[in-house]
This record gives structure tokens, sequence and C-alpha cells, in this order.
């Protein structure tokens, strides 16, 4: 149940992500951010499961060490009294930290990238925001109980429908997902970065 739980919260992430990569888009100031800042959202996920995986091996260690562990009221929700506020204060501190230093990192290299690195990457992140949004379709229709299959199909045209959608969408669009070429410390032409 437990890896269930940590792949749910990793998706909700990538969610959050794909959603925040659509807003950015029809905003022209955004839209050259707009790869980088779902890679900001979706880094949340797994430093989240990270942080609860280190807080539940700290409180087996501490139920081991002390030897005063109640395993009766173990898995009680008091797993912020047993921390205090501090392990999630520095949680969400170091996440933040984790997440833009990937999101900068990120970006320097991307906009490094010639146009035609650029074009297949850019479609392969967006196919793949196309399927987290056909794995939201699949899971909705699963919880509307839309079984059968009629339905599979139907969902299997939809999930295929969104990744060819998103990556030729990103693909042709490539150009505006850029912004202008780098000034400094830059292994590209600026020929090469605009595929001239």
């Amino acid at each position: 149940m437990l890896p269930l739980l940590f792949a749910g919260i990793v998706f909700l992430f990538l969610l959050i992500g794909s959603i925040v990569f659509l807003v950015c888009l029809p905003l022209p100031w955004t839209r050259q951010y707009a790869l980088s800042v779902a890679l900001w959202c979706a880094m949340w996920g797994p430093c989240s499961v990270t942080l609860m995986v280190l807080a539940g091996v700290g409180l087996v260690a501490a139920a081991f060490v002390t030897k005063a562990g109640d395993l009766q009221t173990f898995h009680a929700p008091r797993l912020l009294s047993a921390f205090g506020w501090s392990y999630l204060i520095a949680g969400v501190l170091i996440t933040t930290v984790v997440a833009t230093a990937s999101a900068w990192i990120h970006q320097v290299v991307v906009r490094r990238l010639t146009l035609a690195l650029f074009r297949l990457y850019s479609a392969a992140v967006s196919a793949g925001i196309g399927s987290v949004f056909g794995w939201t379709l699949g899971w909705w229709m699963m919880y509307q109980q839309l079984s059968g299959y009629v339905w599979l199909v139907l969902w299997g045209i939809c999930m295929l429908a969104l990744i060819a959608g998103f990556g030729a969408a990103a693909f042709k669009g490539a150009r505006g997902l850029r912004g202008e070429p780098p000034k400094d410390f830059t292994w590209i032409t600026p020929a090469e970065f605009s595929g001239q």
C-alpha cells in the first residue's frame, strides 16, 4: 500500500507540473520558462517521498534505539508531534532548494541545445505531459466505473492522441519555448540556437 501512496504523491506533483506547463504556454513572457517551471513542480513529488521515507526511518530508529517505542500507537498520526514542525519546515526548504537548483540547471542546459536537439527534447517532455493527462483521464474513467472494452479502446485512443498531440505541438512550436540565445558560457552559435 505504501508504494501506491508514494506513486500517487509523485503523480500528483507531475499533474500539478503539467497544469502549470499549460498555464505558462499562452503567456509570451512565461512561455520560455514553461518546461523549467513544470520540472520545478514535478521535483516536489520525489522530494516529498524521500522526506516521508526519512521520517519513517527516523521513527523506526527512534523506537528501536530508545526501546520505549509503543508499537500499538506507532502508526498513529503523531508524525508532526514526533518530529516537530522543524522537520516539516526544513523539508520544505530543502525541497525548494533542490527544485529551484534543478530548474535553474535545466534552464541553463536547455538554452544551450541546438534547435534540432531542443525540438526532440521538448517533444519528448511534452508527450510525457500528454501521457499524464491521459492517465488522469483513465483514472477518472475508472472512478466513474466506466468499464468494458469500448471504454478501454476509447481511453487508449485518447491516450495516443494526447501523447501525439502534445509531442507534435511542442516539436512545431519549439522556437517559442526558447526565448533569446544565451550570451555567455555557450557552446553553440546563435545560428545553431535558432536553427538557421
